[in-house]
């Protein structure tokens, strides 16, 4: 028998997949890890050396601080959050848009704690100010600075007075910071959920976000939505101009809505304009000015321009919007606006915009020479982009990832790309501060760490249409090991919150945390995640627990199945070649639901159950002759019997009718009985049993199958002795006129050996043999030199799933409706019952299940109940992790608590087959680096005990 512990091969440690040793440790993931956040330029810069940025300090328990630098280095950075305020804000629960840059440079930030939210104002070198009126109950963010007015800002304001989800009130405000106290002043007041508002008017809205000044000052842009929808399905864009004839009543005079046409065939009825820009204008006392944005009218989130001018002090005029590129492309050029003041592209001058657009799963970094449109690609290490600012016309700053080093905040100089191809080579970057240092100091070797793969795996829409979705697929990767000769790796499934969001390429150190430990790791972006056009996000419209999970399961399936390996990706195929690939995944998937897998007392025991068709097309056709053939003897045998009795002998002459009929019954059973005991020889089940101290017992059953039943069973079984057994393999050979693998044991006989097919009567796909060679490599000598053929990507029988908040809702749907799919879960924050979710969340996302769901709670309460986790507990077979903050008013602890309540009543056992680990004090995403750490160590102990 082999042994299970390891050993050396070739200056590599052999180990099973799952159980490697790594280097990067949990306390490696949050040691001196910063989160970076936001990115702030300061108004009067010069010199394009100034950076300002919000950092999350998981050491500090969460803290944010606004760090600033005048050297492009973050060793000379100083705090202007002073070391005790937590430059972080809280509108929309997401936050964003904490801090802007002030006219004259100075800094303003939101102050966040469970007392205030104050608002402060600080000069360089000076203390921060409180400068709003003291109010516990409002909050305020995604501050848009006057461009010459060092006391005027506009803001978000969010007022918790009234603290409900319907309740709750956002408006624009302008802060009036010339007095302290600052005024005040609404100039777009919101609305609570139940108050009706018109559409086309431009007030009274549910949610407001990215309210700038033009470069001029006159005007004000900004984007608008109302409940059900949400900032990437269905928005307005509004512009007008301010009017501060009365400095103590400003307002917003003469608002007009930008509107795009929606492109033929785009087919969404909603319409998203988002992340409004203001242009640099060539000479800054023009009145006119223009205005750069997103809008997905083509399919996809292109950008357009529009001009805004003043015809005279009551009238405002708005040019029709246009196209920036002179042809649509399938790219997003912004990303979902989960949080406020979000960058994904800026102008560096009158005539250059710097750009990012997604690619996929990737962003990739452009520009766009506006006197003659076009997108010119620059080729960057990055793979994540965000946070965009302008430094100087020809430079700029952002949070960029590359696929194997964490984010950092570079400056990029353009000049001399041209020259070279628009290839951004190593000089042209200033790394301003890291993440992280641990890559670039080289405590991680990047021998450890995995670069994604993006691939398309075949799926099913809600109405049975066959469809492709989206994954990226990080293998396992460390220098120090290697795992057992045909075994393949389990693999962790990772689903993103939203959910309408998406999984990146970038590095990601928690990612290579399993990695680095032999697990594979499979981001899946499910439909409805964005990145990929509005016609992918639409497909969880109405379908969120159907279409996510689907997904989720087509993606395990088809990792699992030998067409994982081909030489071909999914969408190089041709459609006769797609659909033969859904159809083996489909075979393999049932013939991997029949495999049983018994361990225990040393030994093995793994039965097959042929899940063929007992009868085919074939068959009908030889039964169908061999039926014929009775019936014509039935009909013919009497008539001839009788003609020719003169010729018959004696002893066989039927001189009767009744015997004659004797005779003719005889016979047409004849003609049906061989056909009939070739099928009643087709092998049932199949079971090959490694029993310690014994040998391997080889056991078939065969039996006719009759409208679903058994009959004439048999079983056989023989024992091949313990020391005859010489080893056990995947080969290959000739069936027909097609190539197929089989499992092949090899015993002693005499001085020479004899190959013996395993599960011949079954003849099961490579996937099915990889999966029992897995099982019984462990109990049996493998002496076989060759590289096994490797049958999938991931092992079939330990696909793991793990998500938070949304995620963690697909997680425990897809544990509950295909609790044979997954080994195991783990579910942080998960929404277990979207009656609650309704209920319970707060006003950003409280009616953003009605559009996923297909209605409100009253409207479909079937709906609601079926797709809750909640009351699909019982169902769950696999092993799962609860992992829950106690101050979560995203997805309060009751959902968790009331989960855990099922599976006691259902039976289930606390520690082996559930687990629920609450964090005190934790909210939406754990931040305490003590418990993120406890996080990832439960998760690793729960795959390693409870799932492998």
């Amino acid at each position: 028998m082999t042994s299970s512990q390891p050993s050396k091969a070739a200056s590599k440690t052999v180990a099973k997949y799952g159980f490697w040793e790594s280097p990067i440790t949990t306390d490696l993931l949050l040691q001196k890890a910063t989160g970076l956040q936001e990115v702030l330029v300061p108004a009067n810069a010069e010199g394009g050396q100034d950076v300002a940025w919000v950092e999350l300090r998981m050491s500090e328990a969460g803290r944010y601080a606004l760090m600033h630098t005048s050297t492009l280095s973050s060793d000379d950075a100083v705090e202007v959050s002073a070391g005790k305020y937590n430059a972080r804000s809280s509108v929309h629960e997401y936050g964003g848009g904490a801090a802007a840059s002030l006219a004259d440079g100075s800094f303003i930030f939101s102050d966040y704690n469970h007392k205030s939210f104050d608002v402060l104002r600080a000069a360089q070198g000076e203390e921060p100010k409180v400068i709003t009126p003291e109010n516990a109950a409002i909050r305020y963010a995604d501050f848009g600075a006057h461009p010459s007015d060092k006391d005027l800002c506009l803001a978000i304001e969010e007022d918790h007075t009234d603290d409900t989800p319907s309740t709750v009130v956002n408006s624009i405000v302008l802060l009036d910071m010339s007095s302290t106290p600052a005024k005040v002043h609404t100039l777009l007041e919101g609305k609570k959920a139940e108050e009706e508002t018109e559409r086309d008017g431009p007030q009274r809205r549910d949610f407001y976000t990215f309210a700038r000044f033009s470069p001029n000052g006159k005007y004000v842009c900004w984007v608008s939505w109302n409940h059900p929808s949400m900032p990437w399905w269905d928005t307005q864009l509004w512009v007008a101009r301010l009017d501060r004839a009365d400095p103590a009543k400003p307002r917003l005079v003469s608002p007009t809505q930008i509107k795009v046409p929606a492109a033929a065939g785009a087919g969404a009825k909603q319409q998203v304009l988002q992340n409004p820009v203001w242009g640099i204008p060539a000479n800054p006392a023009d009145d006119a000015a223009r205005l750069f944005f997103t809008c997905d009218a083509t399919g996809f989130l292109n950008l357009y321009s529009t001009s805004v001018s003043s015809r005279s002090e009551a009238a405002l005029v708005v040019a029709s919007p246009e196209a920036v590129l002179p042809e649509p492309v399938k790219h997003d050029f912004s990303a979902p606006c989960w949080t406020s003041n979000n960058s994904d592209y800026v102008a560096l001058s009158p005539d250059m915009l710097v750009v990012t657009y997604t690619e996929g799963a990737k962003d990739r970094l452009g520009l766009i020479n506006l006197r003659r449109p076009r997108l010119i690609p620059l080729t960057t290490p990055y793979v994540s982009c965000s946070q965009l600012r302008r430094l100087t016309a020809t430079s700029f700053v952002l949070l960029a990832t590359q696929p194997d080093e964490p984010t950092a905040l570079v400056r990029i100089d353009l000049r001399g790309l041209a020259a070279g191809g628009y290839v951004v080579q190593p000089a042209n970057i200033t790394v301003v501060k890291r993440s992280s240092n641990l890559v670039a100091e080289g405590k991680v070797d990047r021998a450890y760490l995995s670069a994604a793969r993006e691939i398309e795996f075949p799926t099913t829409l809600p109405d049975g249409k066959p469809a492709t979705a989206h994954a990226l697929v990080f293998e396992p990767k460390n220098r120090d090991y290697v795992a057992p000769e045909g075994t393949v790796p389990p693999c962790v499934f990772t689903i993103h919150g939203g959910p309408s969001s998406s999984a990146g390429m970038g590095f990601n150190l928690a990612t290579q945390f399993w990695t680095s430990r032999g697990f594979m790791v499979c981001a899946v972006n499910y439909g409805g995640s964005t990145g990929y056009g509005r016609e992918y996000l639409e497909r969880l419209t109405g379908e969120w627990g159907v279409t996510d999970v689907v997904d989720c399961v087509a993606a395990a399936k088809f990792l699992g199945s030998s067409a994982s390996v081909g030489d071909k990706s999914f969408a190089q195929l041709t459609a006769k070649q797609q659909d033969e690939v859904r159809r083996l995944i489909e075979g393999e998937a049932d013939e991997a639901g029949a495999v049983t897998v018994e361990e225990g007392a040393g030994g093995c025991k793994v039965t097959l159950r042929n899940t063929r068709a007992a009868w085919g097309w074939g068959d009908i056709v030889l039964g169908g002759a061999s039926v014929g053939l009775a019936v014509v003897a039935a009909t013919y045998l009497p008539a001839w019997l009788q003609r020719w009795s003169h010729c018959i002998p004696s002893v066989l002459r039927a001189g009767t009718v009744a015997g004659r009929r004797v005779l003719t019954a005889g016979a047409a059973t004849m003609a049906v009985l061989p056909y009939v005991a070739s099928k009643a020889a087709r092998v049932c089940v199949e079971t090959v049993a490694v029993i310690p101290g014994l040998g391997v017992q080889l056991s078939i059953q065969r039996a006719l199958s009759l409208f679903g039943r058994k009959v004439l069973c048999r079983t056989s079984s023989r024992l091949v002795p313990q020391d005859t057994v010489m080893d056990v393999y995947v080969a290959e050979g000739m069936r027909y006129f097609s190539v197929v693998d089989y499992l092949a044991l090899v015993t002693r006989v005499g001085t020479g050996a004899r190959i013996e097919p395993l599960f011949s009567g079954i003849q099961p796909r490579l996937g099915v043999v990889q999966r029992i060679y897995r099982a019984l490599q462990r109990h049996l000598p493998t002496r076989s030199t060759g590289k096994a053929k490797q049958g999938s990507m991931a092992d079939p029988a330990s696909m793991l799933i793990s998500g938070g908040s949304a995620g963690g809702y697909t997680v425990l749907a897809a544990l509950c409706l295909h609790p044979t799919v997954f080994a195991g879960g783990v579910s942080r924050y998960g929404v277990s019952s979207l009656t609650l979710l309704a209920q319970e969340s707060h006003k950003f996302e409280s009616q953003y299940p009605f559009q996923l769901i297909g209605g409100t709670p009253e409207q479909v309460p079937d709906v609601y109940h079926d797709r809750s986790p909640l009351f699909m507990a019982h169902k769950i077979k696999a092993p799962i992790l609860i992992l829950q903050g106690t101050e979560d008013k995203v997805v309060p602890k009751s959902q968790a608590d009331q989960l855990v309540d099922r599976l006691k009543a259902a039976g289930r056992k606390q520690g082996t087959d559930w687990k629920y680990v609450l964090y005190e004090g934790e909210g939406h995403g754990f931040r305490d680096a003590k418990n993120i750490k406890d996080a990832t160590q439960q998760e690793l102990h729960w795959w390693q005990n409870n799932c492998l």
